[in-house]
């Protein structure tokens, strides 16, 4: 038995055992990433970011790949973007190399903080602050401001302000106030007033635009997304005073992974839109998934499956041919279990068996069942497949590669990615674990 070692001597041990090796050498399940799509999907995002307004702001969502070098591709290096949000401390302290060299300034904490973390988030930000950086926080509740307020006149060494998004909800009710909530006014009213704060801008996701299925549709989160934040900054300019009202800019920040597919590829009624809120304020685009994708996000239609850069390899163990299904050695802990418009766990990758598409249509824990996909959904998936590159059937031994439903959960089963060029290993990324 080999004795514990860290996770840096074991990312060197799998380098020198598999870089240079077929994705059909690696042990079983694996999470693979295919760095070409990942880097063709972040030039996308940012050209078509740039194409609508130099002035467009970005912020990169780090948590379905929470690695490094992925978010130095989300920034392009730095060279014009700097911000990120993060959903965990551990995300935003593997952030740091990041913050040393300038290529992240900015780190949005993308959940409203617990009382109890409060005292880590101000050492960070200290520290950030010391590194040239912010940290800003998510705000939905007026307590969570006394909280903030309680912990600066407690801790006089603790001289910076809380920087400060408000969240609006727009209408999925993950997390955030409504426009039409008392308590929307009373958080802005004391995020403006109130000592040790300062309301930087105002935040939505439009987390139900998952069920897109066209630009068409997701045009419409868009849109939602654009006017409840642009109405809680007015709602805040009512509420100052008539000559601060006149200068105060604030950051409407926007987005999930179709809406910012939208974004970048907006038609002149978005981009008018988007014109008109930039008059007043600075206008900011967030996304995450879009570096990585799913079948979530094929089945919106705003992207195909050839899209997709995190895929899970798995093997087959057996064939049961009184109901023509196939074990293989991936299950819930390999790819989660989140149904879907696409149906199954996971989609075989350009692969039919006996001229039919496969899923992964059952999971327990440590492996799963592959059988036929009977609905039709080809709107969705629709790339032609080589039919002489394609098997008869498979036997036990053979690789299958999986396109997961979900990829920010599938990866987090992972603790190291197969980073792989035309399915050749050339590299292993360490994923900031825990929270």
């Amino acid at each position: 038995m080999e004795v514990s070692i860290s996770l840096s001597e074991q990312r060197n041990k799998l380098l020198e055992t598999y870089k240079g090796s077929s994705i059909n050498a690696l042990p079983t399940p694996s999470f693979i990433v295919d760095l070409n799509v990942v880097k063709d999907n972040c030039r996308r995002m940012l050209q078509g970011l740039e194409a609508i307004s130099p002035d467009l702001r970005f912020r990169a969502h780090v948590k379905t790949h929470k690695t490094a070098e992925i978010v130095r591709l989300q920034l392009d290096n730095g060279r014009k973007q700097h911000s990120v949000v993060a959903s965990t401390i551990s995300e935003i302290r593997g952030l740091a190399a990041l913050v040393q060299d300038g290529t992240v300034k900015d780190i949005l904490y993308g959940i409203p903080p617990t009382k109890s973390k409060i005292p880590t988030l101000a050492a960070i930000a200290q520290d950030l602050h010391a590194s040239g950086a912010t940290l800003r926080l998510m705000i939905d509740s007026a307590l969570q401001l006394q909280f903030l307020r309680e912990y600066s006149e407690s801790h006089p060494n603790h001289a910076l302000p809380w920087s400060i998004f408000i969240k609006v909800n727009v209408g999925d009710n993950r997390a955030g106030q409504t426009l039409a909530a008392s308590e929307l006014t009373e958080v802005i009213r004391q995020a403006v007033f109130g000592k040790n704060v300062q309301l930087y801008g105002f935040y939505a996701h439009a987390g139900g635009s998952y069920s897109s299925r066209s630009v068409d549709s997701a045009s419409e989160y868009l849109v939602k997304e654009v006017g409840g934040v642009y109405e809680a900054a007015a709602l805040a300019k009512s509420i100052l005073l008539p000559a601060e009202a006149g200068r105060q800019r604030f950051v409407l920040s926007i987005g999930a992974t179709p809406t910012a597919h939208t974004s970048a590829i907006a038609g002149e009624s978005i981009t008018s839109l988007f014109t008109k809120v930039m008059e007043n304020d600075e206008l900011e685009i967030h996304a995450g998934n879009y570096a990585m994708l799913d079948m979530q996000q094929v089945a919106t239609g705003l992207v195909s499956p050839s899209d997709v850069a995190g895929r899970v390899v798995a093997e087959v163990i057996s064939y049961y041919s009184d109901r023509n299904e196939y074990l293989i050695d991936a299950g819930v802990l390999a790819l989660a279990r989140e149904p879907g418009r696409i149906p199954g766990i996971a989609t075989i990758m350009g692969q039919r068996v006996s001229g039919e598409r496969w899923i992964v249509g059952r999971v327990s824990q440590e492996h799963g069942i592959i059988t036929k996909r009977t609905e039709t959904i080809d709107d969705v998936l629709e790339e032609s497949l080589d039919e002489t590159t394609i098997p008869k059937s498979w036997t036990p031994g053979d690789r299958v590669v999986l396109l997961p439903q979900h990829s920010c959960i599938t990866s987090s089963m992972y603790q190291w990615y197969f980073i792989v060029e035309n399915d050749i290993v050339v590299d292993v990324f360490i994923p900031w674990r825990g929270w």
